[in-house]
């Protein structure tokens, strides 16, 4: 069995969802002797709705994660210059990027993040 692969798709799971199917997994692992996916895959635990709205982004928007990185670089290199303009001009990115973010997730999750 794939662990990574099982990973993967266990992690794009709603957290509701998480415990039934890596049991299924594991079962699965288990009855294919498989004892090394087995035991890896139970080892995995349910991410809290925080982490997984969190990584939401970065599993299924990847650009949009890239322009959060973009946007912490280009904070971290302002303050490290003091160029106020530049520190604005975030000022203004940011709170759009976030509000269109936590939509997206409100939207996949069912609830209000």
């Amino acid at each position: 069995m794939d662990v990574e692969r099982v990973t993967g798709e266990l992690y794009a799971l709603r957290p509701s969802e998480f415990t039934a199917v890596r049991d299924a997994y594991v079962a699965e692992a288990r009855r294919a002797k498989d004892k090394s996916a087995a035991r890896a895959i139970a080892a995995l635990r349910r991410p809290p709705l925080a982490v997984w709205a969190a990584n939401l982004p970065a599993r299924e928007r990847p650009e949009e994660a890239a322009r959060f990185l973009a946007l912490g670089e280009a904070l971290r290199e302002a303050h490290r210059t003091l160029d106020g303009e530049r520190l604005r001009e975030a000022g203004r990115v940011g709170p759009r990027l976030r509000r269109a973010s936590a939509s997206r997730v409100r939207l996949r999750s069912g609830a209000s993040v």
